[in-house]
């Protein structure tokens, strides 16, 4: 599959996601995000790939939306012609709320049911930090920078961040970033609990390798559908959680996978999971 804005690469188990617009700090057009649409879409329906990595070419991980800054400093677009989602505006002004490909990359995100990390090298600014909370996981380096950004270009955050950060962070800190545009550096990111992990820059991408091969070598079916039984937990009450387990378990004690895990315990070695 061809790609203009992004580049998609599968080994071993891995797919890896790069957003390439790094002269305009990856922030996201409408091209972008229709093909991050595709790309998810793609590794959705692959079953060689087992983890997801999602990085940004260059210096930033993503901008967050392209508005277009440039042109309009330069004089190339009047700020009263400024568009930033022509397709979109045009179903608006016509009655109708279409779903913005925004949305489908963060939907599709959240239910993908494989392992998501985002290796944030840089700023995550907007949709940019947005597509990291919709991440499983985020590792970043000392040079990690987060702002949700939106509040400060006059605009709400509508790209999944009001419903993402209260369940990463909690309630208080994000309405702290929402009200005060503030930006949150790598040290802050870590105490809180935005990355799972800060590593030295020159290590990122050793570490992230390490970390997706050994998700890769797991069980798909176990980690399918311990992440189901995650997020919409978050939507149960116990006793629902509870019941929910036991048929997911269920499940997986009827897998190959869980015999061959059984099998090499006993054999004091390591099992090789086949996703069936």
């Amino acid at each position: 599959m061809e790609f203009q804005t992004i580049i998609l690469e599968k080994k071993d188990g891995i797919a890896t996601l790069t957003l390439n617009r790094p002269d305009v700090m990856n922030s996201v057009n409408e091209q972008m995000a229709n093909e991050l649409v595709q790309a998810v879409d793609d590794v959705a329906e692959d079953d060689s790939v087992r983890v997801l990595l999602i990085k940004g070419a260059g210096r930033a991980f993503c901008g967050g939306g392209d508005f277009n800054y440039d042109k309009v400093r330069t004089g190339e677009i009047a700020i009263e012609d400024l568009k930033v989602w022509p397709e979109v505006e045009k179903e608006v002004k016509r009655g109708k709320i279409p779903p913005k490909p925004q949305r489908k990359v963060i939907l599709g995100l959240q239910n993908l049911d494989k392992p998501t990390v985002a290796v944030v090298q840089g700023f995550a600014a907007g949709l940019g930090m947005d597509i990291a909370l919709a991440c499983d996981m985020r590792v970043g380096s000392p040079k990690a920078k987060f702002t949700i950004g939106y509040t400060t270009a006059g605009v709400v955050p509508d790209s999944g961040g009001a419903w993402l950060m209260p369940r990463t962070i909690g309630l208080a800190k994000t309405l702290e970033f929402i009200f005060t545009g503030d930006t949150c550096d790598a040290e802050e990111a870590y105490r809180i609990g935005l990355l799972n992990r800060l590593v030295p820059a020159e290590q990122i991408d050793d570490e992230v390798g390490k970390l997706a091969a050994k998700i890769a070598a797991g069980s798909p079916i176990a980690f399918r559908l311990s992440k189901l039984m995650v997020y919409k937990g978050l939507e149960m009450d116990l006793d629902t959680s509870l019941a929910f387990a036991m048929a997911c378990v269920t499940i997986c004690t009827q897998s190959e996978d869980y015999k061959e895990a059984i099998k090499s315990f006993a054999e004091r070695k390591m099992p090789v999971f086949k996703d069936r």
